[in-house]
């Protein structure tokens, strides 16, 4: 693409997602106001909201390391084979990325196999 194109596209849709997240914060502002003005308890709201586990930072954590390891291979194939270096790069980051998540998956099932909530 050419930047005559993708600047003006990256202009609309940053003008497009600020006043949609303006509207969306306005109007659970108004919802919230007027559910404490009726008197009725705003923690509603926070029912769906989950607390961060530990579980996340593992997960990340694994999906970061096989990303790195990803990059790292990708380079060496680049520089040491005949692959295009897009394919050189994307693949193994791809496959070991999904692999981590892979390994993530098996861990947290062995986890809350020991520790049952």
């Amino acid at each position: 693409m050419q930047v005559e194109i993708i600047v003006p596209v990256a202009f609309f849709f940053s003008i497009a997602g600020t006043i949609v997240m303006l509207a969306y914060f306005r109007t659970r502002r108004i919802e919230r106001t007027s559910l404490i003005a009726a008197g009725k308890d705003a923690s509603l709201f926070n029912e769906g909201v989950k607390k961060p586990t530990i579980s996340n930072a593992l997960k990340y954590g694994i999906l970061s390391i096989g990303i790195g390891l990803g990059l790292l291979i990708g380079d060496y194939l680049a520089k040491s084979t005949q692959l295009e270096e897009a394919v050189a790069y994307f693949a193994p980051v791809f496959i070991l990325g999904g692999i981590s998540l892979l390994v993530f998956y098996l861990l947290q099932n062995k986890l809350n196999q020991h520790n049952p909530e």
